[in-house]
């Protein structure tokens, strides 16, 4: 199964680590977690934000995005596919597309909330679920 996982869901995993259910099924291998040299850096971005280094410690930060590379399969973003409403997500989906994922896995609305792209995704055999659901999908 092909997996894109939003940045901020990776952020949550990243802060989780063994209790996120998502992160704990990935380790397990339930799923391929694909990725995009431009979501890692994003990822990497936010972990370098003191705020944020407040829940990831930078070392536990570093210690994800090693396992990622290690882990994740990566591809180039598409360059046709349909925009978000957030220009600032369409990293996200041209990932999903590059990878021809089954599951788009996200917590912004401006994704799992836009009826236009999901369905246009939904017609490239992509659902976007946010990851409650995903990971009842999974058991």
């Amino acid at each position: 199964m092909i997996v894109v996982v939003d940045t901020n869901v990776l952020l949550k995993m990243a802060a989780a680590r063994t209790g996120s259910p998502l992160f704990a099924s990935w380790q397990s291998r339930h799923f391929d977690l694909y990725l995009s040299i431009e979501m890692l850096a994003e990822l990497e971005d936010v972990l370098s934000r003191p705020k944020i280094q407040r829940f990831v410690r930078p070392s536990v930060g570093k210690q994800f995005l090693k396992l990622l590379v290690e882990r994740a399969v990566f591809v180039l973003p598409a360059h046709e596919f349909p925009h978000s409403r957030d220009p600032g997500d369409d990293k996200v989906v041209a990932t999903a597309v590059a990878a021809q994922a089954n599951y788009l896995v996200t917590v912004d609305k401006d994704l799992y909330d836009d009826a236009t792209l999901v369905t246009i995704l939904a017609e490239q055999g992509i659902q976007v679920v946010q990851p409650g659901h995903f990971h009842t999908l999974l058991r």
